[in-house]
């Protein structure tokens, strides 16, 4: 059992189902707080605004009056049956019974881990040397310090920290002289009996805003150990940032909430890559980091809430260092965190661990990398010059705020293509659940190939479609006045209901498509370039992973060049970050990479505006099907 809250007020006890778990939480608590109290997390895209509707329950016993928000989200036949938004319902009575949907509860993701790694020369900065110390004799009375570090070489550059003097003569003198020394850069950080050199780690992360990656690194090689992923735990508290920094600035407690939520996930991912490996915890010690400004301000935690309101400042960008239980991290306590440097409010380390694996050197070609997501991030190099800028996509692409939208979970549809009909594929061949960002692109793509959409984003009526199959025809269905399209019919599907795409969901595929190839578009005019220019487009993280290019170009979220210059590198955020765990000289030349960037600020820029109206129109060029697509 359970128990959360201020115990100044009377107690509710809730039973959820169907995990019989029981949580006691104040009266008024909402139902979504005593869930992930009880590990029963839900899906609360919206950050529990009240405005996606994802996360019902069915209060069995003790359901209140729905609010203006439940009866806007749910049906009348909904609200009679006792169903109810996790986030507005609140804990009354004595007892609640609440039973929680397979469809409400919070998702693992299919997360991208895998990432575009060139070759770098290892030079860590964490070096062990295995020392055999002369001990001291009358003869020779040099202190134990100085001793130790002329073995060692390193007599000249190299500091001692208090922590690590305060036992070091009675370690070398318990292991007879016989030691490794382990060294931070300029820094003696410990010393360890015998020769362990071969025990040397380092742990490189990508703190996403949606999932986490870890990949473990054996330094000396430079070989992967192991890696691990997870769903970022603060989705809890709102998926996209702006969410969040309103949770960490209005909640009580709320910075602290969300940065122990990120220490968690990281120290699970630890736990898992070492426990795999057979390698302790204690022999990781270092973590470099990527992520964007808002998720590193979490991790350290630093208010973010500077970053909500414009002008969007920063607390600081620079790289950090920080002693690793300063944040919570369980590598060894006198190992190291590197926090890599940010470049602006939403321009992030995530950005420049893209360029650092895809963009590092200038070869006087004109190139683009863009990191899609609810903040997507981008990055132009034309003659010489670099410029940076994200642009709010929202949630769309990842599901969020399409109404049968999904992440990319088991059961997601993934892929779409018409011929006689409409034939679908979902994550792990599970029957489908809902739809995901390269299935809703895939299905939005082909519904303007065969002109069911307009360029304006209008879905026709099915007299209105020339020559299409019937059996596409009469998937075009209308509801109260508003037009929908039905992927998958309700007998087929996972949840008992038609899985559709409806005019509204176009809208948000607008609206997002739009503000990215604005934010290109932009980039492009305040560079001199066109985008014929551009000599390669790199497309990073998950979504630019699996979504199919055609589709892309055919929506018009990136501007319309031949496919052979559009590159997916994977987790390339994550690959920086491992860069900079290998190697000082990549971890001074991604430094140089933010301080290089000029940062564009798109907020009320005249340019962006005016691309954007533009971009949130269709292309009308048709495309060819790929053979693939045929």
């Amino acid at each position: 059992m359970a128990t959360q809250g201020d115990h100044t007020k009377p107690l509710v006890e809730i039973q959820l189902l169907p995990d019989n778990v029981t949580v006691n939480v104040p009266v008024g608590a909402c139902i979504a707080d005593a869930a992930t109290a009880a590990g029963c997390a839900l899906e609360t895209p919206c950050g529990g605004l009240g405005v996606c509707g994802k996360c019902k329950v069915r209060i069995i016993s003790g359901a209140g009056h729905p609010d203006k928000d439940e009866l806007r989200l749910l049906s009348k036949d909904e609200i009679n049956q006792g169903t109810r938004l996790a986030c507005k319902a609140r804990a009354s009575g004595n007892r609640m019974v609440v039973e929680i949907p397979a469809e409400s509860r919070s998702l693992v993701q299919q997360i991208l881990s895998a990432g575009v790694l060139r070759h770098v020369e290892p030079r860590p900065n964490v070096l062990k040397i295995h020392a055999r110390v002369h001990p001291p004799t009358l003869q020779d009375e040099r202190a134990e310090y100085e001793r130790l570090m002329l073995e060692c070489d390193h007599s000249s550059n190299t500091t001692p920290s208090l922590d690590m003097l305060t036992d070091l003569s009675a370690k070398l003198r318990s292991s007879d002289y016989d030691v490794t020394a382990i060294l931070m850069g300029d820094r003696l950080a410990d010393v360890e009996p015998g020769d362990t050199t071969d025990h040397c780690y380092g742990i490189a992360y990508d703190l996403g805003s949606t999932t986490i990656v870890g990949y473990l690194v054996h330094l000396p090689t430079a070989r992967e150990a192991g890696v691990a992923a997870t769903m970022n735990p603060q989705m809890t508290y709102g998926d996209d940032l702006v969410s969040r920094i309103r949770f960490a600035s209005e909640k009580p407690d709320g910075r602290t909430i969300l940065q122990q939520a990120a220490v968690r996930a990281l120290n699970e991912i630890l736990a898992r890559v070492t426990q795999k490996a057979k390698v302790s915890p204690l022999s990781v010690y270092e973590a470099t980091v990527v992520g964007n400004t808002c998720m590193t301000h979490l991790l350290l935690g630093i208010d973010p809430s500077s970053l909500g309101v414009s002008p969007y400042v920063p607390t600081v960008c620079r790289a950090l260092d920080v002693p690793p239980g300063e944040i919570g991290l369980r590598i060894n306590p006198r190992g190291n965190a590197h926090i890599m440097p940010n470049v602006a409010g939403f321009v992030g380390s995530d950005l420049v661990g893209v360029l650092l694996t895809s963009m590092w050197e200038d070869d006087g070609r004109t190139r683009l990398a863009v990191d899609i997501g609810t903040n997507g991030e981008m990055a132009l190099r034309h003659k010489g010059k670099t410029l940076a800028c994200s642009a709010a996509a929202g949630p769309a692409f990842e599901g969020a705020g399409i109404s049968c939208g999904m992440r990319g979970s088991p059961g997601a549809i993934d892929s779409v293509r018409m011929d006689d009909d409409v034939q679908i594929s979902t994550i792990r061949n599970q029957k489908p659940k809902g739809v995901c960002g390269s299935g809703l692109l895939d299905a939005i793509a082909w519904m303007l190939r065969i002109g069911m959409i307009e360029e304006t984003g209008r879905m026709a009526a099915p007299e209105d479609i020339g020559d299409v199959p019937l059996a596409i025809k009469n998937r075009i269905l209308e509801d109260d006045g508003q037009r929908r399209f039905v992927l998958t019919w309700a007998d087929e599907s996972a949840t008992g209901t038609p899985i559709s795409i409806t005019q509204r969901d176009v809208r948000q595929v607008q609206l997002a498509k739009g503000s990215i190839h604005a934010a290109i578009r932009t980039l492009l005019a305040l560079s001199g370039a066109r985008s014929e220019d551009l000599d390669e487009v790199l497309l990073a993280g998950a979504f630019g992973n699996y979504i199919r290019v055609e589709s892309a170009l055919r929506i018009g979220l990136i501007p319309a060049i031949p496919p052979n210059r559009i590159k997916s590198v994977g987790n390339a955020a994550g690959s920086g970050a491992r860069l900079a765990l290998l190697s000082l000289d990549e971890r001074k030349r991604a430094a140089e990479i933010a301080a290089r960037l000029e940062h564009i600020e798109l907020a009320n820029h005249e340019t962006y505006q005016r691309a954007f109206e533009e971009q949130m129109l269709f292309p009308e060029s048709e495309m060819e099907p790929t053979a693939a697509q045929k």
